[in-house]
C-alpha cells in the first residue's frame, strides 16, 4: 500500500494538489476492498470507521477523490445502469479482467480469458493502433435470472 500511496501523492503533485489525511483514507478505503462500491457507499463505510470519521471527510472529497483517482489509473469506474451510478475498483496490483454485468440484478461477474486477449492484440496490431488499456464489459441475464425467467430485455423495455 505505501507505494500505491507513494504512487498517488507523485500524481497529485503533477496537479497541484497534496495528499491530504482524507484523501488517503479514501485511497486506503477503496485499497481494502475487492468489491465494485459506489461513492456512496464507500462514503458510508468512511463515516462508519471510528478511525476515518474523525477526519470529517465530506462527500464532495470522496467524489472529488475518486475522480482523481480515476484520472491517474489507481481505480476505475463501472457503470452498470439502473440509476445505480458509477461503481469503483482498484486496479493497481490486481490482475486486468472484464466484466459481465446482469442487468435484471445487477451482479457483476468478472472473467478473465487469453484467447480473447490475444484476438484483441492481433487487432489491434492489425490496424496499427497502440493501445494503453482495454475493458470489456459485456451487459445481459445471468443465469440465475434466465432460470427465473427474467430477462434484461424485460427491464431495458
Amino acid at each position: 500500500m505505501k507505494g500505491i500511496e507513494k504512487l498517488f501523492e507523485q500524481f497529485l503533485r503533477t496537479r497541484g494538489l497534496r495528499l491530504t489525511k482524507q484523501r488517503e483514507a479514501i485511497l486506503k478505503a477503496i485499497y481494502a476492498t475487492h468489491d465494485h462500491i459506489s461513492a456512496d457507499d464507500l462514503y458510508d463505510e468512511l463515516m462508519d470507521d471510528e478511525g476515518w470519521s474523525a477526519l470529517k471527510i465530506s462527500r464532495a472529497t470522496v467524489y472529488r477523490t475518486l475522480s482523481l483517482l480515476t484520472d491517474g489509473g489507481f481505480i476505475q469506474s463501472l457503470d452498470i445502469g439502473g440509476g445505480q451510478g458509477q461503481l469503483y475498483e482498484h486496479v493497481l496490483g490486481h490482475e486486468h479482467h472484464d466484466h459481465m454485468v446482469c442487468l435484471v440484478c445487477r451482479q457483476i461477474f468478472e472473467f478473465h480469458d487469453e484467447g480473447l486477449e490475444d484476438l484483441q492484440a492481433k487487432i489491434v496490431k492489425k490496424h496499427g493502433f497502440k493501445a494503453s488499456s482495454h475493458r470489456l464489459n459485456v451487459f445481459g441475464t445471468c443465469a440465475k435470472c434466465q432460470v427465473k425467467g427474467e430477462s434484461s430485455a424485460a427491464m431495458q423495455g
